[in-house]
């Protein structure tokens, strides 16, 4: 008895651990991640005003970077405003960078990013990459299924940019980047600002229930009814009946006098 038992319950144990491994796990690189893009405006641990800071590539989470550092710039650095809040990032801090996050996706949504660039000296280009973060490769072209055409904006003010993108069948955890791509000034550590990153998803409108209120009156005698009340004729009719039957009861009474 005690063996079949035993039989049982490692059989049991092998169903269990057999519907276990079928449930497909979350993509690694997703782990720890949310559903949406964080710290948009690199203002965590941002840079004084007027400032600069050089966080290190574990320092300023959710971010990651290909470089050996971030650089943060803070309102006012080198004459640049903040696009929006006190800090903005240069993605040429030493190299042509590709900073980056992983956020958890639904196939099939449509996600919409948008962001601010700036040019640091001439005209900088940049561009926005979006793939399976479990393929798409932050130093090479591999495994990117959307690359924005050159997003280049000069020096005279924040240019903003954005666009729709339709997470594919099976992508539950998505790779967002943006690369520097050249550089106005001809340096690898020069250009490129960043700011503002947002994502989103659009969601339908709620219909606006109208509810449509009745006629006031305004005095006008409506088609095919009668341009006075009806009581008043209901009422001159009643009084007309009444004294009609009082002269006949009157008359009634004089003949029978006689």
């Amino acid at each position: 008895m005690s063996r079949t038992i035993a039989r049982l319950v490692m059989a049991a144990t092998l169903i269990v651990t057999m519907h276990v491994a079928a449930v497909p796990a979350q993509a690694a690189v997703c782990d720890g991640s949310s559903t949406s893009l964080g710290d948009g405006g690199f203002e965590v641990p941002g840079a004084p005003d007027g400032g600069i800071a050089l966080p290190a590539p574990d320092e300023m989470p959710p971010w990651q970077t290909t470089d050996s550092n971030f650089e943060v710039w803070g309102d006012g650095f080198q004459g640049v405003p903040a696009g929006e809040g006190a800090s903005f990032v240069e993605l040429n801090a030493n190299i042509p960078g590709t900073l980056y996050q992983d956020v958890i996706t639904t196939p099939g949504e449509t996600m919409h990013w948008s962001l601010l660039h700036h040019a640091r000296i001439g005209i900088d280009v940049m561009h926005v990459l979006i793939g399976d973060a479990n393929v798409a490769d932050p130093v090479s072209d591999t495994g990117w299924n959307f690359t924005s055409p050159d997003l280049s904006d000069d020096t005279t003010a924040w240019g903003a940019h954005s666009g729709d993108y339709i997470v594919p069948d099976g992508q539950t955890c998505t790779r967002f980047a943006f690369r520097a791509v050249s550089s106005g000034a001809g340096s690898d550590s020069f250009g490129n600002l960043l700011d503002a990153v947002a994502f989103s998803i659009p969601v339908e409108p709620t219909p606006t229930i109208h509810i449509t209120q009745p006629p006031t009156d305004t005095g006008a005698t409506p088609p095919g009814r009668p341009s006075q009340p009806w009581w008043p004729a209901l009422a001159i009719l009643i009084g007309s009946v009444v004294l009609v039957a009082a002269s006949a009861t009157s008359r009634r009474r004089g003949r029978s006098r006689r």
